[in-house]
Order: C-alpha cells, then structure tokens, then sequence
C-alpha cells in the first residue's frame, strides 16, 4: 500500500533512533570534508547498485554525479592549499571547469613538489579530459537536456559500473593523497611561522 504525505511533516530534524541523526554543521564548514562526502556517497551508491539494492541504469547517473562533483572538490581543495603555500592568499575558482580547475591545481602541484612529482599525475589528465568532454557544465548527469533543449550524454552508449568504481577509487586515492599532504605542509608552515620570534626577540603566538 503506498502512503501519501502526512499532516505537519518536516524533513530536518532529529529523531528518536539516535544513531540515524546525521550530525550537521558540528565542525566547521570546509571543502575538503563536502569533497570526502561526495566520494563516500558514490561508492556506497556503487556498492548498493552492484548488489541489487538500485538499477543500474537510473542508479548511474547519481553515481557518476556525484563522482564528478568530488573530482571538482578535491581540486579546488588542493588549489586553496597549494595557493596558500606559494603565498598567493587562499580561496579557490567558483566555476565548474574541470579543465581549467586541474591546469591551475597542476601547476601548483609542480610547484610544490618540482622533480618529486608523483608521475600517475599524467594518467589523470585523460580522465578530466573525458569528464570535460561529456560533462563540462555539471549539468549533463543532473539533466536530461542542456537549456537549447538539446539531450545531455548523446555519444555515450555504455558506462561499466566495476570500471567506473575502479578508475575513480584510483585517481580518488591520489588525489587524496596530494590534499592530504599538502595540508600537513600548510600545517607544518603555519607552526613553523607560530614559533619564529617577532621583531623583538618574541614568540609570534
């Protein structure tokens, strides 16, 4: 039997079943968190698909979104920390151009690491490549047609979940990776700044 709505319903609350409160603005805001977020969010969408749970042809849109958004985050993640360590201030671009996103987020990566450079950056460049060439507004996995009336997604004719899973857990884990470090270089230099002494002998705190 289906149900219908019911009188006064509210979607944000808590409720008794304490462990289902999701928690909510307990920490303060950051992008790195949302980025996790959307990572996690696809693969338990993958996983729930891939056992049944969804189908997969409704199921891989949300999913590829979601994979899509995170990809953006992640970069803008390390755009806001690699900007930070070269001293050009904080922040990151406000669009959603994934290719104009990872030229700014590789060049910060070469700056900080020079020869050191992980050399799978390389293999990323393909993958936002293809992201940009099927998706370069984050509009195409969202709608079904762009403003013009025109189908999203008309060169595509398979996606394969296991592939798709699998390739981004990959480009995910460095990309995570180079946050993450990046994020422990800020912190060291943030302490190392904390500790030098001012102009008259004391700790700047």
């Amino acid at each position: 039997m289906l149900e219908w709505p019911k009188p006064n319903e509210k979607l944000f609350q808590s409720g008794d079943d304490w462990q289902l409160n999701a928690c909510i603005n307990c920490y303060w805001p950051s992008i790195e968190a949302h980025a996790r977020a959307y990572r996690q969010g696809a693969e338990a969408l993958a996983n729930a698909t891939a056992e049944g749970s969804a189908t997969l042809d409704c199921a891989i849109l949300p999913i590829t979104f979601l994979y899509r958004q995170y990809l953006e985050l992640v970069i803008k993640e390390i755009i806001n920390t690699g900007r930070q360590l070269e001293g050009q201030g904080s922040g990151y671009p406000t669009h959603h151009n994934l290719k104009d996103l990872w030229s700014e987020a590789l060049g910060l990566l070469r700056k900080q690491y020079g020869r050191n450079k992980p050399p799978e950056l390389t293999y990323v460049q393909p993958i936002i490549d293809e992201f940009v060439h099927h998706d370069e507004k984050s509009m195409a996995f969202r709608y079904p047609t762009d403003k013009d009336g025109q189908r999203h997604l008309q060169d595509i004719e398979h996606i394969n979940l296991r592939n798709l899973y699998e390739t981004m857990e990959r480009v995910g884990n460095l990309l995570d990776c180079l946050a993450s470090d990046l994020t422990h270089r800020w912190n060291v230099t943030c302490e190392m700044m904390a500790g030098l002494p001012d102009r008259h002998g004391s700790p700047v705190l």
